[in-house]
């Protein structure tokens, strides 16, 4: 289809060149502006009026292909890059589009090819480095020890030459005073982040630690004005550029910087490297290591990252919390659990919540087999929002013998949709190797038990740290059949089920999950340990161990 819009448009009556030009650059220039404004139809339409006027033009090509890729139309998308990369047209931004077009179909080795490739051409690029690195870890083959040395790697690249900030000595004289916390985040907002973002600031010990926040994105709502309200100081930095917010951070006098952001969107990992507080540590945003020399600790449990070898899978320090990482705080708007009731000839309904690009060819082979052992159920996904996304669902899993009418598919939803959605399902389905967090915390608050697969990095053992926190050690598989049996087994025992659902909320009430002042309690005590080490490492004293 692509290949004939094409030679159809070779055609074009010819112009004067330098005309000809304006006005291919001014069809782009205002498809890029409605593009901006979410209006993507209007986009569309100037992108092909600029590929009328110039065939085979490689930034309308490209920009068609981003404008597909945001729809999920993926076949599609990976057609419009590849034409505007014929002749391998060496544009970093190019090949790293057809990367996610790629990854999004499942061609993983082909779309790691593709993200080296824009990575050959840009090697300094942030966001080259990020797009492989968030491809590695998605894939179950990737070592741990392969996943450090890429991230150290491309941090390296990305970060060389960054000069790090003076810190005087007097701010480390005192390891017993009022700390300075400084929270770095593009998740100040409506975003799943904030759910475990809204206790470090209203359950804190306020004489003993100060909330200072930066929020690194334009995008501002109803959440960001509550978690405003609860820090002692906000800034939004989203305009500052790199020296200028590196500077706030050292105005401010920031002790320990918590960055949550980690190599995700809104991060500002060039003034992290430029070291702005005498303490750096990452913690929830991002669950592997970043490879960022300058962030000294990383916060973690020792469910999610178990004592021993995972230490050397990261480039920073693991700080284990007693009990858990994480602490939910759920949106009062939240629903109630669905009725439950005895109808055994109800078909059991498995979901998957989290977002599609977690869910891997390797995962869907396991579902099939399960569906195929469960043969009264179905599986339901959220975020689905095309139909060809759903074709691909439903041929997948046709392998292992499941007719389409038992795959069902909702789009993007808001909020509330999207928590009914879940709350009618009887069993949620995590994801692997990329695990859900807020995704299964909401199932969980929602009356619907999660099925887990841990494996060895720490993304890899969300589920498994967020499900021991609140007693159900026995959802967490540590191998495929494992998973399968437990989600089998769980589907045929209905009222072992039922009972599990009715007494969810009760379950995370008494879990560390949902006690906010436990949790501030476990993590301040982590603070002020990592600055005592850092005021007797000042004083040239040897640090007690931990």
């Amino acid at each position: 289809m692509l290949k004939g819009l094409v030679a159809g448009l070779l055609g074009a009556r010819r112009r004067d060149p330098a005309a000809l030009a304006a006005d291919v650059r001014a069809a782009l220039e205002a498809g890029v502006e409605h593009a901006r404004a979410k209006r993507s139809a209007e986009a569309e339409r100037c992108f092909l009026e600029a590929l009328r006027l110039e065939p085979r033009n490689p930034d309308a090509l490209n920009l068609l292909g981003l404008l597909a890729y945001g729809r999920m139309h993926y076949d599609t998308a990976l057609d419009y890059f590849r034409e505007a990369l014929r002749g391998d047209l060496p544009v970093a931004d190019f090949h790293r589009n057809l990367g996610m077009a790629l990854q999004a179909l499942g061609r993983n080795r082909e779309a790691e090819a593709a993200y080296r490739k824009a990575l050959a051409l840009d090697p300094r690029g942030l966001r080259f480095n990020t797009s492989l690195l968030f491809h590695l870890s998605q894939q179950a083959e990737t070592a741990p020890e392969q996943l450090l040395a890429e991230h150290r790697a491309c941090m390296e690249r990305v970060l060389s030459g960054a000069r790090r900030l003076p810190i005087g000595a007097e701010r480390l004289a005192d390891p017993e005073r009022r700390l300075r916390i400084g929270y770095l985040s593009g998740d100040f907002r409506a975003h799943a982040v904030a759910y475990f973002i809204e206790p470090l600031l209203a359950a804190r010990d306020r004489d003993a630690f100060a909330a200072f926040c930066y929020h690194t994105v334009d995008d501002e709502d109803e959440r960001t004005a509550e978690l405003r309200a609860a820090a002692d100081r906000w800034h939004s930095v989203a305009k500052l550029s790199d020296e200028e917010l590196a500077a706030l951070i050292q105005a401010d006098e920031i002790d320990i910087l918590v960055d949550l952001a980690g190599l995700t969107d809104g991060n500002r990992v060039h003034v992290i490297a430029r070291k702005p507080a005498p303490v750096q540590m990452s913690y929830l945003g991002y669950l592997a290591t970043t490879g960022i020399d300058a962030i000294d600790y990383r916060v973690t449990d020792a469910r999610a990252d178990p004592p021993g070898d995972t230490d050397r899978w990261y480039s920073e320090r693991l700080v284990r919390l007693p009990e858990t990482q994480w602490c939910f705080s759920p949106r009062g708007a939240m629903p109630a659990p669905a009725p439950r009731g005895g109808d055994a000839g109800a078909p059991i309904v498995f979901g998957s919540f989290n977002r599609l690009a977690k869910v891997q060819p390797d995962m869907l082979r396991l579902w099939g087999r399960l569906l195929a052992r469960v043969p009264d159920s179905e599986l339901w996904f959220a975020d689905v929002p095309s139909d060809e996304s759903h074709e691909r669902l439903v041929a997948a899993l046709a392998v292992a013998g499941v007719a389409a009418e038992r795959i069902r598919t909702w789009g993007r939803l808001p909020p509330q949709p999207y928590w009914d959605l879940i709350r009618r399902a009887d069993i949620a389905l995590d994801t692997f190797p990329y695990n859900g967090g807020a995704t299964t915390c909401e199932c969980l608050w929602l009356g619907v038990p999660v099925v887990t697969r841990a494996g060895a990095m720490g993304f890899a053992r969300s589920g498994a740290s967020i499900l021991e926190a609140v007693g159900m050690r026995e959802f967490v598989a540590e191998n495929d059949e494992q998973y399968l049996e437990i989600a089998a087994t769980l589907a045929f025992d209905r009222p072992r089920l039922r009972a599990l659902q009715h007494g969810m909320r009760d379950r995370l009430r008494a879990s560390p999950l949902l006690d906010a002042p436990r949790f501030m309690r476990n993590l301040e005590a982590a603070y002020r340990s990592v600055w005592r080490e850092a005021c007797a490492r000042a004083a040239g004293a040897e640090p007690a161990s931990r």
